[in-house]
Formats: structure tokens, sequence, C-alpha cells
């Protein structure tokens, strides 16, 4: 990788501190290719510049900004946070592909957009997508985009911690109606898959979300459960899961 200059360094650090992610000095230093000793002098610039950088008491000599710093905010719904994750997500999983190493970056700049408090709770959504390998070609061959009738209220009920009823058609075409707890997204490109609990199974099942023709909230919650629940299903039955 091109070493970056001291001016990208110091961009790239100012971005992951906004980003309200605790900077370890280690990691940085890894990230960007120099020794913690620059990494050092670089803070020591920041700070100079007038970025209130404090110490923190954590692992591995981490840093961050003082807790009342203020930049500039842009104002999102969480709607749009969603949609805004969500390509996220397949940005990282772009730069895992492509080596182009620049999905972290972007992310901690997209992160400093939002409030303190925001930060927190979206981090908890970004929690909950994740990525894995491409989708096989046969599962590509059927592949469909899915409508906005079907994604803007599935995206809304996997935020909102809301149950829904999907209509769904399985791969041999057979319709059934379900009541499912959206609790994880999962994106095996460039295939979007809905982890769920789903009442009539009382069980974990995966839905691809090409193959929802509509999607109803519910008025009823639900809480969330552990990603440790849905990696034990997954092993235990892989012809029912993705």
């Amino acid at each position: 990788m091109k070493a970056l200059t001291r001016l990208d360094r110091l961009d790239r650090l100012e971005s992951w501190l906004k980003s309200d992610e605790l900077l370890i000095l280690r990691d940085a230093a890894e990230e960007l290719g120099v020794s913690i000793r620059t990494i050092n002098r670089d803070i020591e610039l920041l700070r100079e510049r007038g970025v209130p950088v404090e110490g923190d008491r954590g692992r591995g000599g981490g840093v961050r900004l003082h807790s009342h710093w203020g930049v500039g905010r842009v104002s999102f719904t969480y709607k749009e946070a969603i949609d805004l994750l969500v390509g996220i997500a397949m940005s990282e999983q772009a730069d895992q592909s492509m080596q182009m190493g620049q999905s972290r970056s972007i992310r901690r700049k997209l992160m400093a957009s939002f409030s303190h408090a925001d930060q927190a709770r979206i981090n908890k959504f970004r929690e909950r997508i994740r990525t894995g390998s491409p989708s096989s070609a046969m599962s590509r061959s059927t592949y469909e985009s899915a409508t906005q009738q079907v994604s803007g209220p599935l995206k809304e009920a996997f935020l909102l911690q809301k149950k829904a009823n999907i209509t769904y058609f399985d791969a041999h075409g057979r319709k059934t109606n379900r009541n499912v707890d959206v609790h994880y997204l999962i994106l095996n490109p460039p295939i979007w898959y809905a982890m769920c609990w789903d009442d009539l199974r009382q069980d974990i099942r995966s839905f691809r979300c090409d193959r929802m023709h509509q999607v109803a909230l519910q008025p009823q919650g639900f809480e969330l459960r552990p990603w440790s629940d849905f990696q034990v299903s997954m092993e235990g039955n892989p012809t029912e899961k993705i």
C-alpha cells in the first residue's frame, strides 16, 4: 500500500476520533503503516491545532475526543441512517474482496456526522447488519431485486424491532404467510437475507428478501436475540439457512 502523507494521516486520525470510536495507538499504527511514535507525534499535532484529544484508560494506550467536543453535524432520520448503514456494509464487503482499504475511513467520516447519542444507537444497528461470502451461481440465477414495497417496511421492522407479516415464496414457488421478528440482515452478495424468529415454526429461520412479495408492519415489538442463537441455528440445520 502506498505510504500516506502526514496530512493524509492527520485527516484519517481526526475522522477516526470524531467517529466516537476509541483510537488504539497500536491499531492506528498498523492501519496507517507507521510506528506508534509517529502516531503519538501526529496526535500531538492535532492537539496543537485545537482538537481536544484526551487519553483513555482502556487497553493499549487509547485516545478519544473530549466528551463535550462538537463537530458540524448533519441530521438523518433513522430510515436514512439504516439505508446509509446498508451501503456501508456493502462497501466494506467490496473492500474485503477488492482490497481497496478505504471503507473504514469512509465509515468513520460518515459516523462523525451524527451526534454522540445517535452514534451509539447506530452502532447497535451496525452490529445487526452482517456480510458473508458471495452467493452461489445457482442462487444468483434466481435473484431479483426486492421492491420498495418490500424493502421499505422490512427495514422499518428491522429498525424499530416490530413484528412483521410477510408473504413469502420459497425456492419451489410455494406461498406462505408468516409472522416474523427481523433480528439480523445478512448480505451474501448480491442477495440479502433476513434472519428471523418465525412464529409459525416457533424457531429461527432465514428468508431471502427478494422472495418476499409483501411485508406488513405489526404493532407488537420484540426483544432482540443474541447473534449466537442464529449461529448455532445455521450450523445445526444448514439446508434451512443461508
